[in-house]
Order: C-alpha cells, then sequence, then structure tokens
C-alpha cells in the first residue's frame, strides 16, 4: 500500500493564497490605487504653463490660480504648480511606500506557506522516495525556485492593477488631447505585448537550463562533501573536483546564455519602446504645425508618452516573469509528485499504561520497488518482555524486516501486531514513539552530543548522564572541555566506530522505548566491550520486548528464542542450544 501524491501547485493555487490574505491586498490595491490618481495629472501641469503664461494663451489654470493668489505673476503660477507637483509626488512617494510593505508581506507570506507545503510533504514522504532524493535538489527547490514563484506574485500583486490605472488614465488624458496620436500609440501597444511574449518564451527556457547546471552541480558538491573522507581514502579527490570544475564550467555556459539573452531582450524592449517615442516626438512637432494641437500640449503628451513607457514595460515584465516561473513551479511539482508513506488512523494505543508489548508477524512478504520479492510469508512473534534474535546469512532479509516493524515500508501481504492489534489500527507515529530502531549504521548532526542526544526533546543532565554510564561513555564525555556541548562533527566523525555506536544506544535509552530492536547495533565494539555493554544494559532491557539482529554468538546467546531466516524466509526457530545441536548455529560466529 503506497501513499497518495500531493496536488499540484499551480498558477491557480497561487491565486487563491493571494485572495486569502483580502485584507493585505485591499491594501496594496488601494494604496496603489490612489498613489496612481495622485500622479496622473503631473506631466500635465508644468507644460499647461508654457502656453497659459509663456506664449500669453490664458486658460483655466491661470485662471484658477489667479483667483487663489490675486496675482497674475509668472513666479506665483510657476510657484504654485511646482509647490502642488512636489505634494502630489511626496504624498505618492508615501502610499507607494505603504503599498510596497503589504505587497512585500503578501510575498513573505506566500513563501512560507510554499515552503510549509514542501516540507509538510518532505515530512510524510515514503520511504522509498526518500532513498532518491537529494539534498542540494531540494535546497534549491526550497529557496530559489520558492523564491521566483513568490516573486511573481508579489509583481502580479503590485503592477496588475495600478499598471493598468495608470494605462487606462494616460490613454484618456491623451485622448482627450489629440485623439488621432493617441489611437495611433495604442495601436503599437499589442505589438509591444506580444514580443515580450516571444521574449519571455525565449528567456524563460535558458533560465530553465540555467537552473538545472545549478542542481546537478549542488547535488555532486554536497555528496562529494558529505563523502569526503571515502573519497580521499580512495585518492580520488581529484577526479571528483574534476568532474565538480566541469558543473562549474557548465554553470558558467548556462548564466552566460541566459545573461545574454537576457540582457538581449531587455535591449530589445528598450530600443523598441525608445524608437516609438522618438516617432512620436517627430509626429508630435507635425502635430503642432498642422493642426490645433498646442505646444503645451504636445510637450505634455510627450511627457505622458514617456510615462506610458513604465506601466507598458511593467506589464510587459510581468510576463516574462510569468514565463520564468513556470519552470519553477515545475520543479516544485516534481518534489510534491512524491508519493507519502502510508496514513493509518489511530483507532487503538495499545502501548497505552504498558510497560512494554508482544510484536508479531504473520505471512509478511515484501519487495523493494522494482525489485523481486524479498520476504516470502514470514511469520514470527517476540511475547511481551521476551527477547528474541534474528540470525541468517547477510542479504537475508532481517534488516529489511526490523524495517518493516517501524512501518519504514507498507508490507504486500500480511500483519504486523502489537499486542495483537494491527499497525493499521495503531497508526505509525504511535509506534516510533514507543518501538525504538538501532541500526548498525548510528547517523548523527553536526551539531553537539547533547543535541544529537535529546534531538528535539528535553531531558536534564542528570538523565543523560545516566543514559551515558549505561554505555560506557560517561568518562569519556566528562573529560571533554566542553562536555555535553562539545561538537562531534558531520555524521560524528570526531568519535571512533565504538563511540558513535555506544552513543547512538544511549539515544534510544533516553527515547524511553517499550520495544527495542537492536540492528548489528554493537557490530563496531569488540566482543569484551560488547558484553559488558550488554550486562550495563540488562536493568534497562528488563521487561522490555528485545529484537535482536546479529552474527555474534555472544549476542545471540542473550536471546530466549532464535529465528533462523534464509532466503527471505524463516528456515528454522527455536533455542539456542537446539539449533546448535541441529548444526545451524557454529562456534565460530557464523549461521550456516
Amino acid at each position: 500500500m503506497k501513499g497518495k501524491m500531493a496536488d499540484k501547485y499551480s498558477f491557480k493555487t497561487l491565486y487563491d493564497q493571494i485572495k486569502a490574505q483580502k485584507n493585505d491586498f485591499w491594501r496594496t490595491n488601494i494604496y496603489g490605487l490612489v498613489a496612481t490618481l495622485l500622479v496622473l495629472p503631473i506631466p500635465m501641469l508644468i507644460p499647461l504653463l508654457i502656453d497659459e503664461v509663456l506664449l500669453g494663451h490664458p486658460g483655466k489654470l491661470t485662471s484658477i490660480l489667479s483667483s487663489l493668489f490675486e496675482s497674475s505673476q509668472a513666479w506665483v503660477y510657476v510657484t504654485s504648480i511646482l509647490v502642488i507637483v512636489l505634494i502630489l509626488r511626496s504624498l505618492s512617494f508615501f502610499l507607494n511606500n505603504k503599498k510596497t510593505y503589504y505587497s512585500i508581506k503578501i510575498t513573505q507570506k506566500i513563501s512560507y506557506l510554499l515552503r510549509h507545503r514542501i516540507l509538510h510533504h518532505l515530512g510524510h514522504v515514503s520511504l522509498s522516495e526518500y532513498e532518491t532524493l537529494k539534498s542540494g535538489n531540494i535546497a534549491s527547490k526550497t529557496v530559489q525556485d520558492v523564491e521566483s514563484i513568490s516573486g511573481f506574485a508579489g509583481q502580479m500583486v503590485t503592477t496588475v492593477l495600478s499598471a493598468s490605472l495608470m494605462l487606462i488614465g494616460i490613454a484618456l488624458i491623451m485622448f482627450w488631447m489629440n485623439w488621432v496620436l493617441a489611437l495611433l500609440v495604442f495601436i503599437l501597444n499589442p505589438f509591444f505585448l506580444g514580443f515580450s511574449r516571444l521574449l519571455g518564451r525565449k528567456t524563460g527556457e535558458f533560465l530553465r537550463r540555467q537552473h538545472e547546471a545549478y542542481e546537478l552541480y549542488h547535488e555532486l558538491l554536497n555528496e562529494t562533501l558529505d563523502l569526503f573522507i571515502q573519497v580521499r581514502a580512495s585518492n580520488q579527490e581529484q577526479s571528483f573536483f574534476r568532474i565538480l570544475q566541469g558543473k562549474a564550467k557548465d554553470i558558467e555556459k548556462a548564466s552566460l546564455d541566459y545573461g545574454y539573452k537576457a540582457s538581449i531582450a531587455q535591449s530589445s524592449s528598450a530600443l523598441l519602446t525608445n524608437a516609438v517615442v522618438d516617432i512620436f516626438r517627430a509626429l508630435g512637432i507635425a502635430a503642432v504645425a498642422y493642426s490645433d494641437l498646442t505646444i503645451g500640449m504636445m510637450i505634455a503628451f510627450l511627457f505622458y508618452l514617456s510615462v506610458l513607457v513604465n506601466p507598458i514595460q511593467q506589464l510587459m515584465g510581468l510576463v516574462i516573469l510569468y514565463r520564468n516561473t513556470e519552470p519553477a513551479m515545475e520543479r516544485i511539482n516534481a518534489l510534491l509528485s512524491f508519493s507519502l508513506e502510508p496514513h493509518y488512523p489511530h483507532i487503538s494505543n495499545p502501548f497505552e499504561n504498558q510497560k512494554s508489548l508482544s510484536v508479531e508477524l504473520k505471512e509478511i512478504s515484501f519487495a523493494y520497488p522494482y525489485r523481486e520479492e524479498i520476504l516470502h510469508k514470514v511469520s514470527l512473534k517476540a511475547n511481551k518482555g521476551q527477547k528474541i534474535a534474528l540470525i541468517g546469512p547477510s542479504g537475508s532479509g532481517k534488516t529489511t524486516i526490523a524495517k518493516l516493524m517501524v512501518g519504514f515500508y507498507p508490507s504486500h501481504s500480511g500483519e504486523i501486531l502489537y499486542g495483537g492489534v494491527p499497525l493499521e489500527k495503531i497508526g505509525l507515529p504511535i509506534i516510533r514513539e514507543n518501538v525504538a530502531l538501532m541500526l548498525q549504521e548510528a547517523l548523527f548532526f553536526n551539531d553537539t552530543i547533547r543535541m544529537n542526544l535529546l534531538l528535539t526533546k528535553e531531558k536534564s543532565d542528570e538523565a543523560i548522564y545516566d543514559a551515558l554510564r549505561a554505555v560506557q561513555l560517561e568518562s569519556f564525555i566528562s573529560q571533554l572541555e566542553q562536555g555535553l556541548d562539545t561538537r562531534i562533527g558531520k555524521n560524528g566523525i570526531r568519535l571512533s566506530g565504538g563511540q558513535r555506536q555506544r552513543l547512538a544506544i544511549a539515544r534510544l535509552i533516553l527515547s524511553d522505548p517499550k520495544i527495542v530492536i537492536f540492528d548489528e547495533a554493537t557490530s563496531a565494539l569488540d566482543n569484551a566491550t560488547e558484553y559488558m555493554l550488554y550486562e550495563t544494559l540488562e536493568p534497562f532491557l528488563e521487561g522490555r520486548t528485545v529484537i535482536i539482529i546479529a552474527h555474534r554468538i555472544t549476542t545471540i546467546k542473550q536471546a530466549d528464542y532464535i529465528y533462523l531466516i534464509e532466503e527471505g524466509k524463516v528456515k528454522a526457530e527455536g533455542f539456542y542450544d537446539t539449533l546448535q545441536v541441529q548444526g545451524l548455529i557454529t562456534e565460530d560466529y557464523d549461521v550456516i
């Protein structure tokens, strides 16, 4: 049984998220609307003075100013208009800043919601999908791609209404001034938008290639650094870093292609815009010569034409940004397409008020994706408080059984029961809270000993040292200068193999599980240390159900009952002495 995939993230989803922030959305647009209306008359005011003051054609503007200030002096008109213009610009500046604040608020909320969605999805992705994920790829999607999408949303919120309103307002004023020139201007607008759409499609493809080059570089760099010790031990660092240099060269080429094409797109747009402005300057002069258009109105018309460029370029930029956002959305949807692990309802909690429980597998069969079945109707049981061992050759399916017990993978058939209750009725979070799986390879964060022991939980230092004492690490950590706050390096590199395994067991003790599964958990320890460790752990393990996966005789002997697993089947089961007599266990620590 496989969990379902998440719904796709689309432009409709983005629109719904913007609409959900209706208060901030309307604040953004109202501030933008008023700011736009305030600056609309500005290009007309000073040019009108040319006609009414310099050219001696009194009009409504000078008439109003004369009645207000009881003066017909030129300096009064110019100063009054200048003050009005500066006030309008200042108010527009203030309102635009308010608009920007609320638009950024919307943008960052969308970034958070999208990252929350990605992280929530990753938190529930099935383990089989996790095995194919690469951290560099995910980091790119949760940073660059999210910023691309939220940036487009911010531009859309601030641009569409204000730029459209500016465009409409300017259009009305220009048609009022000279409808012939205005008509020519707006006949050309569809060509602007069509041209920008073509440029957006071209640059979007180059941007996609640039992102792919970055992803490949980040993936290989992260893996090389994570496994650097292995790379150096194999004397392969020069080869790996040579490959990285090749990936860096790919980034250089992809970035050059995108940067060059994007620059051409922008300069082409600017060239077309400036050429059109030049054409209309010439037409404006002709209109003054052959129509009733005044010089002041011509200058105002050209001012509006230059102002008109800004909203048109904003809308053109939005089209280009839309094209560039599509690849980012596709990459995020590729991540959201990973299937989730099954969600089981919490119908029953058999662990409640119990120190331990029985665990039973009934006719369990399982196969990893794209592989043949590796477990064939496996049945085994550990009674409450019993200690059982799973033995068998490497690759026989023992670790897979352990992972199935904690729900890392869903079985294809059969049942897993805790206290007689099927796993599907308990729920995976409850099982993982009460069943601890200690794998052979202990994994750690590049952080302090305290953090690696507790993860996100809180425990007193006394409880921590009790656990460390149980695994024979108390004296070692007490002697460290920073004690529990000592950083242990990437994956615990500053500790020995044995210390890492013991630290992992201490972490297990602090989690206080009711069922414990050891999967070769002490393989890095010598026989004597392992024996002493189990002796020390005995008080902790007493009364708990324990499943031990091991090869060593010293470990196997501690089990109350043993199951021999071969080729994904239970070949034999019984007590240690019985299996030894049958020749299934030898004294050289091998399993037949």
